[in-house]
């Protein structure tokens, strides 16, 4: 039985949150809840040149605030996103100064604050190069000007903010995640969430349980 509501799926750029969140929807018969960014205007110019960095950070907030509102407006029995509404933060402190990231986390604060959290976060953990050629595939043209240094520098600050999350945080590794077995994918993430964890960081192996005999 799982014994989570509202799973939330994190990681860097290009690490492949949205494809495991509609597998995991999918198999395990949840809401889906999915990060909305092409509309982001502001988005695309802020890698041209990050002049567009607080006005990126403010369309996220007012755009998925106004989704939030309209997805919570139902009711859910089991909840999978790709993504956790405040990574704004996480942005924001990297990439604006102190006043500005300062408008950012009050207004995270107020807007979100209606809105139930996720009681589980499944990170995905891979390496600068498998992101990149990750980003290279998807072939976004906004996305051209990331390079492994600003991965790199984004990855810390990810690590930063995972360490003062309040709720269990299960890593796991990219190369693990084989979607090309979906019978055993499926089974093995249901015996994860059938487990009860304390709030703090832990690495699960997907292929030890996938090879194990609690895998039928």
């Amino acid at each position: 039985m799982i014994k989570y509501k509202y799973i939330a799926i994190e990681g860097n750029i290009g690490a492949g949150k949205t494809t495991l969140s509609k597998f995991l929807a999918k198999y395990l018969n949840a809401s889906l809840l999915l990060e909305e960014f092409e509309e982001n205007y502001f988005l695309k110019e802020f890698y041209k040149g990050k002049d567009f960095a607080i006005h990126s950070e403010l369309q996220f907030i007012l755009d998925r605030s106004r989704q939030l509102s309209e997805f919570f407006s139902k009711k859910h029995e089991l909840i999978i996103s790709d993504y956790v509404p405040q990574k704004s933060l996480i942005f924001s402190e990297m990439n604006l100064p102190n006043n500005e990231f300062k408008i950012i986390e009050d207004l995270t604060s107020v807007l979100y604050k209606p809105f139930i959290k996720a009681d589980l976060l499944i990170f995905i953990d891979s390496s600068s190069k498998q992101l990149m050629q990750n980003i290279i595939k998807r072939a976004r043209p906004y996305e051209n000007n990331i390079n492994e240094e600003y991965l790199e520098k984004l990855t810390l600050c990810y690590e930063e903010w995972i360490s003062k999350l309040k709720i269990p945080v299960l890593r796991i590794k990219s190369d693990e995640i084989n979607l090309n077995n979906p019978k055993d994918l499926s089974a093995s993430f249901k015996i994860i969430f059938s487990s009860n964890y304390q709030s703090k960081q832990r690495e699960i192996s997907l292929k030890s349980l996938m090879n194990s005999s609690l895998v039928e």
